[in-house]
């Protein structure tokens, strides 16, 4: 008999001593029970072995034990420990014995078989019936077990699914419903059962999800259909539900599935909400966002950013964020920098590029974009206009330079003043030295006429005498020099009227917004030349100026630095009154220092008091008398030091004097450093 090739092989272990006594008889058991078929597997095992270590019991059809191995003792205990193992036990007896073979299904043999004529039958035979009983034991356990597992299954799928699973007769009668079901019609099952399918569901829903055009549809055989059905309570969305029908038999009944999707449902609606925010927010927003990919080119721009860069709806898509940028601008650097390291930046200064070439200053925040895993996908740059705030700025600057000059408008028009009397005193005695001056000239012409007239040597010597007696009469030589002198008092004067009408004209000039190379030494110089003449009666200006580098920057700002820093020094000196007896001195100090230029300004006033010199940069802050300070003079100054990215730092003792120190860095590029700066909050003249 072969084996087919998709039947399990036929597996029996031989259980006796496989000395030389024994190898004849163990021989013939394999080729007796190798007449089983080409499938049998046969193996021989000692007794003394542990078959249970080496052999799965489920993997066995039969044991064959030989009982002729050894004394009857042995092989009852070989029967005693085996009969647990698992698969039927046979046990070959040397002779017809019915006592031992008793005693033998005692210890556990499924079946004995003695040796004799038809010792071979039999063996096969009962080997056979055994094989066939263990293998029907097997497969009903398998099956046994099948069934326990599809009924767990079931329960699982109809009893714990959290879905409603309702069976439809073909008349819409409910068959059965599972808990799910149950709860969702509030009915039990049994209470549901036999009742029209429009009865026992909620009326909102059957509606709703046309439950019975579904089922007729199914019943029909129609394509498989899902449909969402939402319930409301007023406006508000209370369930939902995602709604099939299968059919399942030829007799029609159909399988209703609802499946409660309200939490998803709100989410999705949330999502929507929040998409549409999003979108408004994004579309609607006052400042410029653009989304740069890897490559650090535009995924999204929204209209502002658009407009900004004077581009049409959908162009900036595409486009390399290089182009927006001016080369080697801060805001590329800020971009590439979020791009490759992720680094955040919020508040930078730059300028972007439009169509028509022109810069538009704007504060720039980037952040990069992320993905799950954490790796950066791109970055978003958001970018706000400052031109308005910067010609504000600009506006602001320009009027705190103007009233600085209105607080200098007494002082220079008593430094022009002077000059312009003894000019004046001057002019009107040069009126008097020309009527006297006309009695020469008169002799003069006389003498000429005589001379060109041909006239003898009397009466060129009488023209002569009558010019000498002219001279005389008038001091001539006197006449003369005092001429000269008054004429280079008056030149004096006027130098002097014009030097100060030049520092004025530079001071008061609106800054161009344009940087250039300047000499330090010559700013404070011509700014401390305009405060001097305010205070020069009771304050001593000491000018000690170092050899420094000139300096990129923005000259008109830096001298609006110094004159807020001169004005508040002078000022603190004459608030100390007439009666005290240490001359008021203001000290000026410039050095090279770290690559830039090092400015003090020291005075001996009055000082600032300590609970107010946290706040002395604040705007619009002062300890002044109302009308006598606006507040922005030290703000101001903190704001252009702090664009021009130097330090400004004030030490004050009260009685003692104030010092202000400020450092200006050489800046390679301070169009860059500088231009793009919006004023920040910052300092006062009049906080003292």
């Amino acid at each position: 008999m072969a084996a087919h090739p998709h039947v399990e092989a036929v597996r029996i272990l031989v259980v006796g001593e496989a000395d030389e006594s024994r190898a004849a008889s163990a021989s013939e058991f394999e080729r007796v029970l190798g007449r089983i078929g080409d499938g049998v597997e046969i193996e021989s095992r000692s007794p003394h072995e542990d078959l249970a270590k080496d052999f799965v019991p489920d993997r066995l059809d039969l044991l064959v034990i030989d009982g002729g191995f050894g004394p009857q003792a042995a092989v009852l205990r070989q029967l005693d420990r085996l009969a647990g193992f698992g698969p039927p036990l046979l046990v070959v007896l040397p002779r017809a014995d019915d006592e031992l073979a008793l005693r033998c299904f005692r210890a556990g043999a499924d079946q004995c078989v003695c040796v004799g004529p038809d010792f071979a039958d039999v063996l096969c035979e009962a080997a056979l019936e055994l094989i066939g009983d263990w293998r029907a034991e097997r497969e009903r356990g398998r099956v046994e077990k099948h069934v326990e597992w599809l009924e767990g299954l079931n329960d699982a799928i109809v009893n714990r699914l959290p879905a409603a699973l309702v069976v439809v007769a073909a008349d819409d009668a409910v068959v059965s419903v599972n808990p799910e079901a149950s709860r969702l019609f509030s009915l039990s099952p049994s209470q549901a059962q036999g009742r029209a399918l429009s009865q026992v569901c909620p009326e909102a829903l059957y509606r709703d999800a046309a439950l019975g055009d579904l089922v007729a549809s199914a019943r029909r055989g129609d394509p498989p259909q899902a449909r969402r059905a939402r319930l409301y309570d007023g406006e508000r969305l209370s369930r939902a539900y995602d709604v099939q029908a299968q059919k399942l038999d030829v007799e029609g009944r159909v399988l209703l599935v609802l499946n409660e999707v309200t939490a998803s449902e709100r989410q999705a609606e949330r999502i929507d909400e929040l998409q549409r925010y999003n979108a408004n927010l994004i579309q609607n927003m006052n400042s410029a966002l653009v989304v740069v990919g890897p490559d650090a080119r535009i995924q999204f721009a929204n209209p502002m950013a658009e407009r900004l860069l004077g581009r049409s709806p959908g162009e900036l898509v595409g486009l390399a964020i290089a182009d927006c940028f001016a080369p080697e601008d801060t805001g590329l650097s800020l971009l590439t920098r979020a791009l490759e390291t992720g680094e955040r930046v919020q508040g930078a200064e730059c300028a972007l590029v439009a169509r028509d070439g022109c810069a538009v200053p704007v504060g720039v925040s980037c952040s990069p974009l992320r993905d799950a895993p954490g790796r950066t996908r791109g970055a978003v740059a958001v970018f706000q206009d400052l031109s308005e705030i910067k010609q504000l700025e600009r506006q602001v600057v320009q009027n705190e330079k103007m009233a600085s000059i209105g607080q200098l408008a007494a002082g220079v028009a008593h430094e022009i003043n002077n000059p312009v009397g003894f000019i004046h005193a001057n002019l009107f005695q040069l009126g008097e030295y020309l009527q006297d001056l006309e009695g020469v000239f008169d002799g003069v012409e006389a003498l000429q006429q005589v001379i060109a007239g041909g006239g003898d040597a009397a009466a060129v010597a009488e023209a002569s005498q009558s010019l000498q007696g002219v001279a005389e009469k008038i001091a001539l030589d006197y006449l003369r020099g005092d001429l000269r002198k008054a004429v280079e008092e008056s030149q004096e004067g006027t130098e002097r009227i014009r030097h100060i009408v030049r520092d004025l004209r530079g001071f008061s000039r609106a800054d161009n917004d344009r940087s250039a190379l300047a000499d330090i030494n010559e700013c404070i110089d011509s700014t401390a030349n305009i405060v001097w003449t305010m205070s020069r009666h009771a304050v001593t200006l000491v000018r000690d100026y170092g050899e420094v580098p000139r300096l990129r920057c923005r000259p008109m700002q830096i001298k609006q630095v110094v004159m807020n820093l001169l004005l508040n020094a002078c000022q603190a000196i004459v608030e100390r009154g007439a009666d005290c007896d240490v001359p008021g001195e203001v000290r000026v100090r410039t050095r090279a220092r770290d690559g830039g230029v090092w400015i003090e300004i020291r005075d001996n006033g009055v000082g600032i008091p300590p609970e107010v010199q946290a706040r002395i940069f604040d705007p619009f802050f002062t300890t002044k008398d109302v009308g006598s300070g606006t507040g922005l003079g030290l703000s101001t100054s903190y704001g252009i030091v702090e664009r021009h990215r130097g330090e400004i730092r004030a030490a004050s003792e009260p009685g003692i004097g104030t010092s202000f120190e400020v450092f200006l860095p050489n800046q390679t590029n301070t169009d860059e450093a500088v231009v793009g700066g919006a004023p920040q909050p910052t300092p006062d003249e009049g906080a003292r």
